[in-house]
């Protein structure tokens, strides 16, 4: 069960972390080249915002988090698990950062969701 709840924490850690990343670029601004993210003006935009600061921090506690999952529960179970968090990302996206779902891809986190629930079913 401690595995599972590891689990779960990392799936919000990775939801928070990438609204968080997603916010703080809205700041840096669109990057459309190589040259342009290697730029060092670039770069110190990115790494001195608050927000994708934040995101990274909860990207490398969630992996820490994740380590202690894996020596507890079989990777086969909990890898496609971490689909809830792109599920969530999404939803989230759609609530906070105002970005468009459409119909489609309702259907899909509706899958990946069903998706889910038949592993975890299965895992018992």
């Amino acid at each position: 069960m401690f595995g599972l709840i590891l689990v779960f924490i990392c799936i919000i850690g990775a939801v928070v972390g990438q609204i968080a990343m997603k916010s703080g670029m809205r700041d840096v601004g669109e990057i459309s080249s190589l040259r342009q993210l290697l730029d060092s003006h670039t770069l110190v935009l990115m790494f001195t915002n608050i927000r994708i600061l934040i995101g990274l921090f909860f990207y490398a506690v969630s992996a820490v988090l994740w380590l202690a999952a894996l020596s507890t529960l079989n990777v086969s179970l909990m890898y496609p698990l971490l689909s809830l968090a792109y599920v969530l990302t999404a939803v989230v996206a759609f609530v906070f950062l105002k970005e468009n779902l459409t119909p489609l891809a309702w259907l899909g986190i509706i899958l990946v969701v069903g998706g889910c629930f038949l592993i975890l079913r299965a895992g018992r």
